[in-house]
């Protein structure tokens, strides 16, 4: 037999057995193994998903078991009780406390919800939780309001302090507070009531100092010295004018006009003519015998030889 159609023969055969391994059994079972890894990588992310899920439900739990209740009512019971204990405790006088309208908070994932399956979309209209907010109000020492405050920030169930708002009272010793805080829940289930918790000793002397330091105080007003008012000395009256010094000594006339001699306090002549002023008076008129004075609303005569009468 020729050797060359031997070996083409053997070649034949061979192409043809590796042909039917790769059909028969090499190709399926290359894709039944890339099915088992795709089917394993799926169940280990199912896995994954259920742990996740588990641990998620392990939170929920435990926040429905801090949380005041699973429905708003009981929420806004238990919210007024436990405060109006605590601010009993405290010895808070004009203690008041006060809720609002509790709101509700959909889900975020509501976009996505709403093209998932039938299951899934019936949770995109369920709320994720409620919230309440609440007023707190009264009257009552530094320590004890930081000490209010101490205790709302350590309490099991969930607290957020919005604001604060401090009003000092008369000279600053007491505080009149207003705190509006906020609580969450989970509607559904109730759990129970969540045990009241106190703040740690440590906690509350974190403000100790600040308290005994007691910044609203007002200082007390310095005392006020009055001194006796001592009399003004009186202001001396200026000394009168010495009408009676003045003494008239002779009359004369001189070219048509008046004239009258006078001699002053200091001894020394002096001539006046009509219309001249002798301090407050003014010679009014000079006669032969006489000179006439005008002072104030008084007319005086003063004749030759005699002095202005006071």
């Amino acid at each position: 037999m020729n050797p060359r159609f031997v070996g083409l023969g053997v070649l034949l055969i061979t192409g043809l057995l590796y042909g039917a391994y790769r059909s028969w059994w090499s190709g399926p079972v290359a894709e039944a193994r890339a099915d088992l890894a795709a089917y394993r990588e799926r169940l280990e992310k199912a896995g994954a998903e259920i742990r996740r899920g588990a641990q998620a439900s392990k939170a929920l739990d435990e926040l429905r078991s801090r949380s005041l209740g699973g429905d708003e009512e009981t929420v806004d019971h238990r919210v007024r009780t436990q405060l109006n204990r605590l601010l009993e405790s405290l010895e808070v006088t004009e203690a008041t406390v006060s809720t609002s309208e509790p709101r509700t908070v959909e889900t975020p994932a509501r976009s996505v919800l709403g093209r998932a399956q039938a299951s899934l979309r019936k949770r995109r209209d369920e709320p994720d939780f409620a919230t309440l907010e609440f007023k707190i109000g009264g009257v009552a020492p530094v320590g004890r309001v930081l000490g209010l405050l101490t205790e709302l920030r350590a309490q099991t169930w969930p607290c957020r302090v919005e604001d604060v708002r401090l009003d000092p009272v008369a000279d600053g010793a007491q505080l009149r507070f207003t705190v509006r805080c906020t609580t969450m829940f989970l509607l559904g289930s109730d759990a129970g009531e969540p045990d009241p918790s106190n703040a740690s000793p440590e906690e509350l002397a974190e403000f100790a100092d600040f308290a005994l330091s007691n910044p609203f105080a007002l200082p007390s007003a310095p005392a006020v010295v009055v001194h006796p008012s001592s009399p003004k000395p009186s202001r001396p009256r200026p000394p009168s004018f010495p009408y009676d010094k003045w003494r008239l000594t002779g009359i004369a006339e001189l070219a048509g006009t008046m004239e009258s001699w006078w001699v002053r306090p200091n001894g020394k002549a002096v001539v006046l003519r009509e219309g001249a002023g002798i301090g407050k008076a003014l010679i009014a008129g000079i006669e032969p015998e006489a000179v006439v004075l005008q002072r104030a609303n008084q007319q005086l005569r003063v004749e030759i030889g005699t002095a202005i009468p006071r």
